[in-house]
């Protein structure tokens, strides 16, 4: 039977870190800098609640479970709302979902971005989706060249492009921006942008702003953030913030000038950070889950991702969440999409499902 111990972010030492990392490295479905030790420990900085299960069989540690330990025995996957990604780095040695909780005396784990592979955590999801992905291991051009061929978006990017060039002034990408004034810009226009829809910014909550400040100042070889910005002349039209590792660019708080909403200033700003990505390495740019248009226009793969929870069923919070999978089954047998999205949010919503605080 594996063991599991728990640690603070804080006590992952450096024969931990080089197990974690080359359990990382081995796994394609956790190329993303969200599975990195370096985003686990930024987390841990900022909130006293994280905490790492590290999993171990005979020959030492075989998976780690990075999360959040709420109130009630809930558990919370690692940055919660600002997560595009989560789950165990390595496996659960053969341990089962149910014994994982068991030996974190815990009730229920709520998840919302585990990879598709990991069958232990999707055997109880209750919706499937993907994460759409651009693959650049054959280069910028290449990939460039097959998604014209599918269809008109890459070319009027382009256009639109060309034409923000002659209209307001040469176009300027720059990689990774660190002025402050910058990052106001991203931070105001993009509040704007949520504010005329009804949704709270997640970015104004302490605890998220503090994680995101410490990822923008990271600049290692292997991990780091991105402030990418599009200039045409002397005005910021797009910014985009992602994170990285030393293989993967992951596209988190995109924006742009509304000013230059007609223009599409954010698609020449990704065109610009795909040619950048290609010529400095990057095998893969994720753009993170989600219905937009461009995303599937963009991408030419995608991740599986699962959505659900995982429970111990007698206890209280593993009733409740037992009787949302129920409601979910019935609003999927409709067949209507609406409707079963309702009864995501609303579940999501009582249960705080994947939520810190």
């Amino acid at each position: 039977m594996p063991r599991v111990d728990v640690i603070a972010a804080g006590e992952l030492d450096a024969g931990l870190e080089r197990t974690w990392r080359a359990l990382q490295a081995a796994d394609p479905d956790l190329t993303s800098p969200f599975f990195a030790p370096d985003f686990c420990r930024i987390v841990g900085q900022v909130r006293d609640d994280v905490r790492i299960a590290v999993i171990s069989g005979e020959g030492g540690p075989v998976g780690f479970f990075p999360y959040h330990r709420q109130r009630s025995g809930r558990l919370a996957p690692l940055a919660g709302q600002i997560s595009d990604y989560h789950g165990i780095i390595g496996t659960d040695g053969g341990l089962g979902a149910t014994a994982l909780l068991t030996a974190l005396k815990a009730q229920a784990f709520d998840f919302n971005h585990v990879p598709g592979t990991q069958t232990g955590l999707c055997d109880h999801a209750h919706l499937h989706t993907t994460s759409p992905v651009i693959d650049l291991s054959e280069g910028f051009e290449t990939w460039r060249q097959e998604r014209r061929a599918q269809g008109s978006a890459i070319k009027n990017a382009e256009r639109k492009g060309r034409k923000l060039g002659r209209e307001v002034g040469a176009l300027r990408f720059v990689a990774n921006e660190t002025d402050p004034a910058v990052w106001g810009k991203l931070l105001a226009w993009k509040r704007a942008a949520l504010d005329a829809i009804g949704v709270p910014f997640i970015l104004d909550r302490p605890w998220a702003g503090a994680v995101i400040d410490r990822v923008r100042a990271a600049d290692a070889p292997d991990f780091g953030g991105m402030t990418s910005t599009l200039w045409a002349g002397d005005e910021l039209v797009a910014v985009n913030f992602s994170m990285r590792t030393d293989t993967t660019i992951h596209s988190w708080f995109p924006t742009y000038n509304p000013g230059f909403e007609r223009h599409s200033p954010g698609l020449t700003l990704l065109m610009e950070t795909l040619r950048h990505a290609s010529e400095a390495g990057f095998g893969e740019l994720d753009l993170g889950r989600g219905s937009e248009r461009y995303k599937s226009e963009f991408a030419n793969g995608a991740r599986a991702l699962c959505e659900g929870s995982i429970e111990r069923g007698l206890s209280p919070l593993g009733l409740t969440r037992k009787l949302r999978k129920a409601a979910q089954a019935v609003a999927g047998k409709t067949g209507k999409v609406e409707q079963a999205e309702t009864v995501r949010r609303v579940g999501n919503r009582l249960l705080s499902a994947g939520r810190i605080f």
